[in-house]
């Protein structure tokens, strides 16, 4: 027993106990405004985050324990708050930082939303973020390395097939890759022959079968029969892209505006000597 007393753990358990005893006996706990309020407002609200999550109305047992869910929340929120131990956590400030940024570009949006002639000014100011990339459309053929007269097989096949010959049957959907590509992004055909294959693809002429052009399948006769070069889209055609792609540059201008705004109503002051002087300069002087 006595071996048990002079346990650590038990002096830690039994401050904590006091701490929180002599917080409850002088704190009132009854006080009208730490009561938690679940208004018309609140509860239309945990209503919509539960259907959107589960795609259907809520029964008796559902509603009681989203409920209880929330007031769990709000009890050890309110008292980690009232405990002060928020204090310093680098997660907490952290994620409250965020919202305000969130809340911000809301508000910010919310209040100047774009017209459309801001909108066709930003399209037009930044033709490479709205460009098409080349699309090829074309027809391959699959030769295997492992075949025997590989080279003579090929040329026999490439005459035969430059003279107006169909595809042999026995080379159509050869390890089951389709003979025909229509309108494929650059991207598209790295990803399914790999980056060789598809930036050969720029020299070759079109309307000709040639080859041979190596991929990670084996040995190719590719002939094209369009090439589209590079192009900037169409406003119309993809005004939702310029508007998200305005609205992402757009936070990034008001979270450095508010960034600097709130910097100069706050101020800074390092007195630390472990800052150098000149990054201690740069801050203090702003």
């Amino acid at each position: 027993m006595k071996k048990f007393l002079k346990e650590p753990l038990l002096h830690f358990m039994l401050l904590g106990t006091m701490i929180f005893g002599y917080y409850y006996l002088t704190n009132d706990i009854e006080d009208a405004e730490a009561a938690i309020l679940i208004d018309d407002a609140e509860y239309d609200y945990l209503l919509s985050l539960w259907k959107n999550q589960w795609q259907r109305e809520p029964n008796e047992d559902d509603i009681k324990a989203f409920l209880d869910q929330y007031l769990r929340q709000e009890v050890f929120y309110k008292e980690a708050l009232a405990l002060n131990l928020d204090h310093n956590d680098i997660i907490v400030k952290r994620r409250l930082a965020q919202k305000m940024e969130a809340v911000s570009n809301d508000l910010n949006f919310m209040m100047n939303p774009p017209t459309d002639e801001e909108l066709k000014s930003f399209f037009a100011s930044n033709p490479d973020l709205f460009q098409l990339p080349p699309s090829f459309t074309f027809q391959q053929v699959l030769f295997l390395a492992s075949e025997e007269n590989l080279s003579a097989q090929m040329e026999i096949n490439k005459i035969a097939l430059n003279e107006g010959e169909e595809i042999p049957d026995s080379r159509k959907l050869k390890l089951s890759l389709a003979n025909q590509w229509d309108n494929s992004s650059l991207a598209e055909i790295s990803k399914a022959f790999g980056d060789d294959f598809a930036l050969a693809l720029d020299s070759i002429p079109n309307n000709q079968w040639v080859g041979p052009i190596a991929s990670g399948f084996g040995q190719h006769l590719v002939f094209i029969s369009k090439k589209d070069n590079a192009e900037t889209a169409d406003f119309e055609d993809i005004k939702p892209y310029v508007l998200n792609e305005f609205e992402y540059q757009s936070e990034l201008r008001t979270q450095e505006k508010i960034y600097l705004d709130l910097l100069e109503k706050y101020g800074v002051k390092i007195t630390s000597e472990k800052v150098p002087d000149s990054v201690k300069e740069s801050f203090n002087n702003q």
